[in-house]
């Protein structure tokens, strides 16, 4: 029965040997001892797997930017959890125990169970392992996102301060236009007025010119029949 045991902690865990060796080859352990000794090595055996899982989560990138309740807070439930089904774990496998009959059974059993334990450690390591490069590539791209969307903020911002300097742009031209448009507004109201004015003065010389001309036929009718009437007069005398 011993070899059988030997041979089953070598096939599933090299720890588990040393223990059955040392069994063998040092002092007789009482079947007390060695159930005191496999429920030791099981406890620590939890115990290093529950020291794992709590590092191999401290491990884990971006954890310090989650939001939630306080680290002490969430550590002390976590340890309270755990401590609950360590402690439901520990109860069944002794009830389990207790049903063998021999030191070499529950032994057994104890590697059994070990090996097991091992087994199922290392396929949550992979898991983990496997789960932090996920996370990892996860926090690469949150990075990368928030990288181009700083970039695309930056844009943005550039786009919003040209659009504020062309409204600008437009308003001093707009404002420019208006005032060239008013000051060509008085220069053609300066003009017309001008026009008008020359026109004006143009028209006054026009009606004095021909009040002057209406006096000078005037002066030319009244001349005409005063020499018309010396020529009838000096006809007059020549007949006589």
């Amino acid at each position: 029965m011993a070899t059988g045991v030997e041979e089953a902690a070598r096939g599933r865990g090299g720890g588990v040997e040393e223990a059955v060796e040392g069994g063998r080859g040092g002092r007789q352990r009482s079947p007390r001892q060695k159930f005191e000794i496999g429920t030791m090595e099981e406890a620590g055996i939890c115990g290093l797997g529950v020291k794992a899982d709590m590092e191999s989560r401290e491990e884990i990138p971006g954890r310090e930017t989650r939001t939630g309740p306080p680290d002490s807070q969430q550590d002390s439930e976590c340890s309270r959890n755990k401590e609950k089904t360590l402690g439901k774990e520990v109860l069944l496998l002794m009830q389990a125990l207790n049903t063998l009959s021999t030191p070499e059974e529950k032994l057994a059993a104890l590697c059994k169970k070990y090996a097991d334990l091992l087994e199922e450690s290392r396929n949550v390591q992979k898991q983990m392992k496997i789960l932090q490069k996920k996370q990892a590539q996860i926090v690469k791209e949150k990075v990368h996102l928030q990288s181009e969307h700083s970039k695309a903020i930056l844009a943005r911002s550039k786009l919003e301060s040209l659009c504020r300097e062309l409204q600008r742009h437009n308003k001093t031209l707009k404002e420019e236009n208006m005032q060239q448009a008013r000051e060509e507004e008085e220069r053609r109201k300066e003009a017309t007025a001008h026009f008008q004015i020359t026109l004006n003065e143009i028209q006054a010389q026009l009606e004095q010119h021909d009040i002057h001309n209406a006096k000078l036929r005037q002066e030319n009718i009244e001349l005409g029949e005063k020499l018309k009437k010396l020529i009838e007069q000096y006809a007059l005398r020549e007949e006589v």
